[in-house]
């Protein structure tokens, strides 16, 4: 068999001339796309549950992510060696916690 060693930089060559062509064509697609004008009367109407979880979602990143009093108090009491646990208080707000999560799951149909 014969190598010649042209071949590789002439298909090298075509191969990139033809990707140039294509983003240049994409490039012209995307700003032909921007410069459309917006239809006169689009709107957009929010259900009453989409504003319910709108609303939600803006209490819930005006909350603080970590409770400073919370934490400053159980850091005291475990330095002091005072901290108890309560099981079955933990146990029984990891069993809430996870049955709200499947409900909330359900209610927007994900299966789990």
């Amino acid at each position: 068999m014969k190598v010649d060693g042209n071949n590789g930089t002439v298909e090298l060559s075509a191969y990139l001339q033809n990707v140039q062509r294509q983003r240049a064509a994409s490039a012209g697609y995307e700003r032909q796309e921007e410069t459309r004008p917006v239809a006169e009367g689009d709107r957009v109407e929010l259900s009453e549950r989409a504003r319910e979880v709108q609303q939600a979602s803006r209490a819930a990143q005006a909350l603080p992510e970590v409770r400073e009093e919370k934490v400053a108090q159980v850091k005291m009491e475990v330095a002091q060696g005072t901290y108890n646990v309560n099981g079955e208080q933990a146990a029984t707000a990891m069993l809430k916690e996870s049955m709200e999560n499947e409900m909330v799951l359900q209610s927007i149909d994900v299966r789990v």
